[in-house]
């Protein structure tokens, strides 16, 4: 595709205002990865990071990973020259190539996307690289925002594109959210710094096209109130977090078994988004961490958790839910706990479905308690002891210990 600048430089300062704050989460790192497909925005990224860690920390190594999808038939001659222009800045660059085939005809943007990260990820875990620097912009934010209002007034959801995320344990940061696209574009024209336009930024057919069209029509200001709501809410869902988890620390009773009580007239008291988030940490340790329920499904079980109708037991992200008298007790759902065994490690130990710490003789096998006889523990409900752990070793072997992750101990 053809590269673009605009024909007239713009009298604009020679870089986004404020941008070194943006990018002092990268101080303790040592080698973080770009990700950068050559349009305005990565390339702005790309310049930027390497113009403040000359500067500010000339110790961190910069490694610029460009995704070819196999999409288009120009994505190759672009990632050559997204390597040319690291070439240029001394920065180590790298071809990641979607090798799917045939390629998905629909919802091809997700896909892409997560086929992308995981990529990324993937180069990272090998390589050292501790971070991953995406281009996300204040444009993207109100975006995201803007799509996400027509479908939920969840305050964590509004909170929209995050500074810093993760995928698959990688950390995500995101330097560039307070930056309008615009004033990168003036910069890179002001230094002579081409980028590539991707058509399928004009492609009506993806929402988020249509979405940034007729944010086009709804003010000069639009995007960043929508920025700032983003803002809001991200401040909101943290002091959620905080009192959620506050909550859970004085009214949560656990059991050593991996199973937890909710007094009923305590949660029914809550205010509903605080009934929501208990719900979300509980269900998310206790389900084994795999999945992070929506919205409307925490409301759904928060419903159903102070009401006496429905059924007595549900399900939500891999968790199991029983309702009694008093209050409702949640463990794992045992028939998500995968039917393979785990086998301890030479170091003697092992976390069991992320909810359990197992020492026991290297080469013992661990899995799901399941169907096996056992004694009866008062108080604790047989369904929750078929997703206890249990150890197989060898004859003679000392007895194995195993320590279920409390809310109130693993944070």
């Amino acid at each position: 595709m053809p590269e673009s600048a605009p024909r007239r430089k713009p009298s604009v300062p020679a870089a986004p205002p404020d941008i070194a704050a943006d990018f002092a989460p990268l101080v303790p790192e040592r080698h973080v990865a770009l990700a950068v497909s050559g349009g305005s925005d990565s390339t702005a990224l790309m310049r930027l990071a390497a113009d403040w860690a000359r500067t500010n920390h000339p110790g961190l190594e910069l490694t610029v990973l460009t995704v070819d999808h196999g999409l288009r038939a120009g994505a190759t001659a672009e990632a050559a020259r997204v390597g040319q222009w690291a070439a240029g800045l001394g920065l180590a660059h790298h071809v990641l190539r979607w090798v799917e085939e045939p390629k998905p005809v629909t919802g091809i943007q997700a896909l892409a996307r997560a086929a992308r990260y995981g990529l990324m990820a993937q180069w990272c875990r090998a390589h050292g690289a501790t971070a991953l620097l995406t281009a996300h912009t204040l444009d993207d934010q109100a975006e995201t925002v803007l799509m996400r209002l027509a479908r939920t007034t969840s305050p964590d959801s509004l909170a929209g594109i995050r500074p810093v995320g993760d995928w698959e344990g990688l950390r995500l940061l995101r330097p560039l959210l307070r930056v309008k696209r615009q004033s990168l574009r003036d910069w890179l024209t002001i230094i002579d710094q081409a980028w590539i336009e991707d058509p399928s930024n004009e492609d009506a057919r993806f929402e988020r096209v249509r979405v940034r069209r007729s944010l086009a029509t709804m003010g000069p200001q639009s995007s960043e109130r929508l920025a700032t709501l983003a803002d809001r809410c991200a401040h909101a869902t943290a002091l959620l977090e905080r009192l959620a988890r506050r909550w859970i620390s004085l009214s949560l009773r656990e059991h050593e078994t991996g199973i937890c009580h909710v007094a009923v007239d305590e949660f029914r008291g809550c205010p509903a988004a605080l009934q929501e988030h208990i719900l979300a940490i509980v269900i998310e340790r206790y389900g084994g961490g795999h999945s992070v329920p929506e919205a409307e499904e925490l409301r759904r079980i928060a419903r159903w958790a102070c009401s006496a109708e429905g059924p007595v037991r549900c399900t939500l992200g891999g968790a199991l839910l029983g309702r009694r008298k008093t209050g409702f007790w949640v463990t794992r759902e045992f028939a998500r706990i995968p039917a393979d065994p785990e086998i301890v490690p030479e170091t003697g130990k092992l976390l069991w479905d992320n909810r359990f710490s197992v020492e026991a003789v290297p080469g013992s096998r661990v899995t799901a308690s399941a169907s096996r006889k056992l004694p009866a523990i008062p108080g604790v409900p047989v369904y929750a002891q078929r997703a206890c752990p249990w150890v197989e070793q060898p004859p003679g072997a000392p007895a194995p210990r195993v320590r279920f992750f409390r809310l109130n101990s693993a944070g």
